[in-house]
């Protein structure tokens, strides 16, 4: 993260970005990520640094569980899906048999 890069502002004093986020902690300690800023935020305090780290490192731990939950669950629709093929062969073969 190169803090010497200038990135120009706009004549009306927006910081020009490529994109952007913010992290909260709400108030019951749970915290997010939002990509919306339309959502007016009245913040208790300035965060320190240790409090923008420990934000940082929470929302990337949510984020890996989430991407963990969707692979898990993908790979039990699969697995489901082919026990399900499995018992319609398995019945056919019964049936055959008869």
């Amino acid at each position: 993260m190169p803090l010497d890069t200038p990135t120009p502002d706009s004549p009306d004093g927006t910081l020009q970005v490529r994109t952007a986020f913010m992290v909260v902690q709400h108030t019951n300690g749970e915290w997010e990520a939002l990509p919306d800023f339309s959502k007016p935020v009245t913040a208790e305090h300035t965060a320190t640094v240790l409090e923008m780290k420990f934000g940082a490192s929470e929302v990337v731990s949510d984020i890996e569980a989430s991407k963990q939950s969707a692979i898990t669950a993908h790979q039990l629709m699969a697995m489901t899906a082919q026990m399900q093929q499995a018992a319609q062969h398995q019945s056919l073969a019964d049936r055959l048999k008869l």
